[in-house]
């Protein structure tokens, strides 16, 4: 059956399926060395055992041959795995989990070693649609999963809203500035599911459409009048004009409503409104194209709906919230996609990145301060800033180029502007000799002599780079080589990576790989793997760093961090960065950041209380971040140019960022070696703990702090949660609270509320102006008494990539509660440069003992030589 890509869209847009109508009985099994292929009268599966964690399921009519896949490599060793048959079923098991195939149905469940199910396939035929895009043969896909009540759903990227559980939500998996799209799902019953499609897609399609009627009416703001931070900025005025849209929806049972709009303007205001109670929207220059939010309406209701603002083609969608979990894609030879079981999420993650690949590590500094703004504009700026950084000491190890330097080579040129920019080589030869590395904003639509070679050679797809194209990632990494790297630029900053904000540059477009359509997610994939593998062959030994502002699954194998994108700066999307940025991380993308104190600022700023405390409150927060990273559009953001009170703030994190380097590095090893996540959602540490899967404003920053930033203007306190299962220690008291409890915390404006997992081991090293500055000793270790505890210090030669032919160095560290005695066990391997001798101030933390950014002065000394040394506390 045929029909047109719009019209078919528009019916995974309203949730209405068209469905391969054939028997599902499989009619034949076949084992291979590599996986399972089942035949059905409609199609044939193919189960392809990935990791002793991972299983792939690809369905498909049996004669569309396969494209290979965008985030998995094509060749993967097989592990071992077993299949068993009997009457009822099919089944592939591997050594921690299994997928059984209804002989009958051809439904797969997916079940733990002991036979536990704990994912499976909606019963029903398969959604795989014949269509076309660009006169090439392609499909719809679609697959639909149960979800009981009591789950959870986390991940799916990084989105505006503030939501945080995603079961029932509908959400369109578009790259746009602000909004990223990662079709990797992590549940709280310890599995994660990659829907491995790259084309538009439609997380739970959001229903049935709902008529609306055009009215303007003015938007209305507080008697008092907003505060700074709370005004639309960039160009949106408080008070204006809203378009708004009217209609009606009945409910049918009661229970919880799921509204959702596509295809708003991306201006300024967008929200729905029930009963005119607000349930959804986003402030902002420009806003995502969809948002969505869930109510709780009784049966056979009628309420009046309204969106406010979104444009003249706004569409507003409505359905319940329901018991199951949809994906539906544009275009795909097949239903793909890959389940990993845990249950730990630390081992979905791990399996994750076992499948698509490792996230190197990154070099020390980058676990410093990034100096950021929108712009400077020339040499001589850069290398001035960088020198008062210095002067007033303030720690710093990156500044940041952003757009615009290009002047009259056109917009994301790879060259200079030589009238603002004379000696490109000789500003960072004065940013390195004042320890300062150097990041530049390199864009994906470059004009000048890179756009005229991409020409030439066929690789431009309109503005862009067919970057899918090896020969479109040569072109561009030999211009950027050329004008930057060569001379010394240490990092990336992809901006713009969606590409052609709201991610619509490649639709319709024909590339090398084919259809636009079916890759258009993956832009900002092959964006960094362009930079990454070209740096790496162009510089064997220098660490890749990259900042991008979209992503997509794989992309932590190109030592990509992605960012929040162009937010506002005011209270309620700072609020919403948290939520955020732990989807972003479950979905095993390591890195992520925002633009410190938002992108958009009130035009006071420098001057406005009410800002400077929301600055203060996000740095505080960004401290405790994979990326410490401050930005502002139109914004002088050093560090000197804010009020007294919080100049001092911002420096007293900032120096804590910097003792902190010892503990934060060894995190950053347990991401590249062990798999790990740093920024890790509540439920990663505490599975057990019901309430602690509930709780989207706190997190644990790797193994030892619980984060509890401060978010509401104002507060000189907040409620903080402590999950069960152990003690807590306020970093900042030294006193010890017991687990599975609500506490207020005081948070006067220079405490965010800081608590440390008991038993947990902290290396905190000198005061420092930038992270190689000198090696960390001596090193202060805090101890936090309660439970039994370990941690392992990780060292290497701080930036090349000997360590991963083995040059680094552990030293384990056991701490033992009841004995009351710290280990410090024998060095592990060793790299060049590495301490033979070292000394170690050892703290046990108490009441007023081991509680402030400064060093301890009354500690135990250790002097450490390689040896095992035992010390009694």
């Amino acid at each position: 059956m045929k029909t047109t890509t719009s019209a078919l869209f528009f019916l995974a847009l309203t949730g209405f399926t068209i469905l391969n109508a054939a028997e599902n009985a499989v009619k034949s099994v076949t084992q291979q060395p590599s996986q399972i292929t089942l035949i059905f009268d409609g199609g044939q599966m193919e189960l392809r055992p990935i990791n002793d964690r991972a299983i792939r399921l690809r369905y498909f009519d049996g004669k569309t041959a396969e494209i290979p896949s965008l985030v998995l490599p094509e060749k993967l060793p097989t592990p071992k795995f077993e299949v068993r048959e009997d009457d009822k079923t099919i089944t592939v098991a591997v050594a921690k989990m299994r997928a059984m195939v209804d002989r009958t149905t051809g439904v797969v469940s997916f079940q733990n070693a002991a036979g536990k199910v704990f994912l499976t396939e909606k019963k029903g035929p398969r959604s795989l649609i014949s269509t076309t895009v660009q006169g090439q043969a392609t499909f719809i896909v679609g697959q639909t999963f149960e979800s009981p009540s009591d789950e959870k759903l986390f991940g799916m990227g990084q989105y505006q809203d503030g939501l945080w559980d995603w079961r029932g939500i509908s959400l369109e998996l578009r790259q746009l500035n602000t909004q990223i799209a990662i079709p990797m799902l992590i549940s709280n019953k310890g599995y994660g599911l990659l829907w491995d499609n790259a084309s538009r897609t439609e997380f739970n399609p959001p229903g049935a459409p709902i008529a609306m009627i055009a009215e303007e009416k003015s938007t209305e703001t507080s008697a008092q009048g907003p505060t700074a931070t709370e005004q639309l900025t960039a160009g949106a005025k408080a008070n204006q004009i809203a378009p708004l849209l009217h209609g009606t929806f009945t409910t049918g049972a009661a229970g919880e409503y799921v509204f959702c709009t596509r295809d708003g303007d991306r201006q300024n205001d967008i929200a729905i409104l029930v009963d005119d109670k607000q349930i959804a929207g986003v402030t902002n220059l420009w806003t995502p194209r969809a948002v969505v939010g869930k109510i709780s309406l009784p049966a056979n209701k009628t309420v009046t709906v309204t969106v406010r603002g979104g444009g003249s083609d706004v569409k507003l969608f409505a359905r319940p919230l329901g018991d199951t979990t949809t994906f539906r894609s544009d275009c795909g030879e097949a239903i793909d996609y890959t389940v990993f079981y845990g249950p730990k999420l630390d081992d979905v993650v791990a399996s994750y990145r076992a499948a698509t690949g490792p996230a190197p590590l990154w070099p020390k500094w980058a676990y410093g301060f990034w100096q950021c703004r929108e712009r400077y504009s020339s040499q001589q700026q850069i290398l001035d800033t960088v020198a008062e950084f210095r002067k007033r000491q303030i720690p710093i190890d990156l500044i940041v180029q952003d757009w615009q330097y290009w002047g009259k080579h056109g917009w994301g040129s790879y060259e200079w502007d030589k009238s603002q920019y004379p000696q490109p080589a000789d500003l960072l030869k004065g940013l390195h000799e004042q320890n300062v590395k150097f990041m530049i904003s390199v864009w994906c639509n470059p004009n000048g002599q890179t756009g005229e070679d991409l020409k030439v050679n066929n690789m431009k797809i309109g503005e862009w780079i067919d970057i899918f194209d090896p020969k479109g990632r040569e072109i561009r990494w030999k211009h950027i080589n050329n004008a930057f790297f060569s001379i010394g630029t240490d990092a990336w900053w992809g901006d713009a990576t969606e590409p052609g904000d709201p991610g619509t540059a490649l639709l319709g477009k024909k590339l090398s790989t084919g259809p636009g359509d079916r890759v258009t997610s993956a832009y900002p994939l092959f964006a960094s793997r362009s930079l990454y593998e070209g740096q790496r062959a162009t510089d064997p030994n220098k660490r890749v760093v990259i900042l991008s502002r979209s992503a997509f699954p794989g992309q932590q194998r190109y030592a990509a961090a992605a960012w929040s994108g162009d937010v506002n700066g005011n209270w309620e999307t700072f609020q919403r960065q948290i939520p955020a940025g732990l989807n972003f991380c479950l979905t095993g993308l390591p890195y992520w950041t925002t633009d410190g104190g938002g992108f958009f600022h009130p035009k006071d700023q420098y001057t406005s209380a009410d800002y400077n405390e929301l600055l203060t409150r996000w740095f505080q927060w960004s401290t405790f971040c994979p990326i410490l990273r401050i930005h502002g559009y139109q914004t002088e953001t050093e560090m000197w140019k804010w009020l007294p009170d919080t100049q001092k703030n911002l420096l007293a994190y900032d120096r804590l960022r910097y003792r902190m380097l010892p503990y934060n590095y060894s995190v950053g090893a347990r991401v590249t070696f062990q798999a790990d996540t740093i920024m890790r959602a509540l439920g990663m540490d505490f599975p057990d703990d019901a309430k602690a899967w509930n709780i989207a404003d706190q997190y644990m920053f790797g193994p030892a702090f619980l984060v509890a930033p401060v978010t509401q203007a104002q507060s000189a306190s907040r409620s903080v949660y402590l999950p069960a299962g152990t003690n807590w220690v306020n970093f900042w008291t030294g006193e010890t609270q017991p687990g599975g409890q609500k506490i207020t915390v005081a948070a006067p404006i220079e405490t965010m509320p800081l608590f440390v997992r008991a038993g947990a081991i902290i290396p905190l090293g000198p005061d420092l102006q930038y992270a190689t500055e000198k090696t960390a000793d001596p090193i202060e270790l805090r101890v936090y008494p309660g439970a039994d505890g370990a941690f392992t210090l990780y060292e290497d030669e701080g930036d090349s990539y000997r360590y991963e032919k083995g040059a680094y160095a552990n030293i384990p560290i056991v701490w033992n509660d009841k004995a009351r005695t710290l280990t410090i066990g024998a060095r592990q391997g060793e790299f060049p440069g590495m301490l033979k001798e070292r000394t170690f101030h050892v703290v046990l933390v108490s009441p007023g003992h081991g509680t402030s950014i400064e060093p301890e002065p009354k500690s135990k000394e250790v002097s450490y030589k390689n040896s095992t040394v035992t010390v009694t506390l």
